[in-house]
């Protein structure tokens, strides 16, 4: 997979389809691979072209040991499509790709066509704050693998288990062969606490899908219905089942939802 350097760091980065399509570029979350949108590519690059990236700190991307914050990754996102030669994208992000897809929108908005958030929240709540201290205590206790297998047990969920175990098995040995240090990834979780645009929300002024799984541990349909209300024009899906990876455990409803959306909506965006 190419790299490319931006800043002073190598960003791995991966694209399927015709480099002459409408792009949309796929954010990953907290685990920060582009691993992570591997039903979505096959699914969507017949008739767009798929960008996505591994974070700074993960996957095959360089593991500095500082720069973790959205608005930094929000600027490597932006990197990427520049060495691409793509002015605009649809963007979809997950989770913390949520997050910095907010900075997206909001700090350069003449970037995003379409804005795609799901499993994703606008700022850490009591909530929030107990279940990234968990992880990161975690981390702390018992390291770095223990980390990835419970990280895969709150994200994926139990039907990921049952009905997917190669594909999360899969997904987990790549996570462990390209694990960051300790300190990074701590570094990593505090972003996803340090994050806040809550009371700037109401700034984005792009037509947004907001998705949520109703059965998602991490990011409660809570948060999603908060988004949507703060969004205005913003649409609101909300799945079945998914869990937290609700775009990798529902790929068929969340493909779905997807395409429906940028049908209805892509022209003139």
């Amino acid at each position: 997979m190419p790299r490319i350097e931006i800043g002073d760091i190598q960003i791995n980065y991966i694209e399927a389809g015709d480099p002459a399509a409408d792009a949309i570029l796929f954010i990953p979350g907290l685990i920060g691979l582009s691993k992570m949108w591997e039903f979505q590519f096959p699914h969507f690059s017949p008739r767009y072209r798929c960008i996505s990236f591994d974070h700074r700190g993960s996957g095959e991307s360089d593991k500095p040991k500082e720069g973790y914050t959205t608005a930094q990754i929000a600027a490597e996102a932006l990197g990427v499509l520049d060495h691409l030669g793509i002015e605009r994208a649809h963007v979809v992000g997950a989770s913390t790709g949520g997050c910095i897809l907010q900075n997206l929108s909001l700090d350069h908005k003449e970037r995003v066509r379409l804005a795609i958030f799901t499993n994703t929240w606008t700022a850490a709540d009591e909530y929030m704050t107990r279940l990234q201290m968990a992880r990161r205590r975690i981390l702390e206790s018992y390291g770095q693998e223990a980390y990835i297998e419970v990280s895969s047990i709150w994200t994926g969920g139990p039907t990921m288990f049952r009905n997917d175990l190669e594909i999360m098995l899969e997904l987990e040995k790549k996570q462990k062969a390209t694990i960051a240090d300790s300190d990074i990834l701590t570094a990593r979780i505090d972003m996803t606490l340090e994050h806040d645009r809550l009371a700037e929300i109401p700034n984005i002024d792009k037509k947004a899908l907001i998705i949520a799984a109703k059965d998602d541990p991490l990011t409660p349909p809570y948060y999603a219905e908060d988004l949507n209300t703060m969004i205005k024009g913003s649409a609101l899906h909300l799945l079945e089942f998914g869990g937290h990876n609700s775009y990798r455990r529902n790929r068929e409803g969340w493909n779905a939802a997807v395409d429906s959306f940028l049908t209805e909506n892509e022209k003139g965006s």
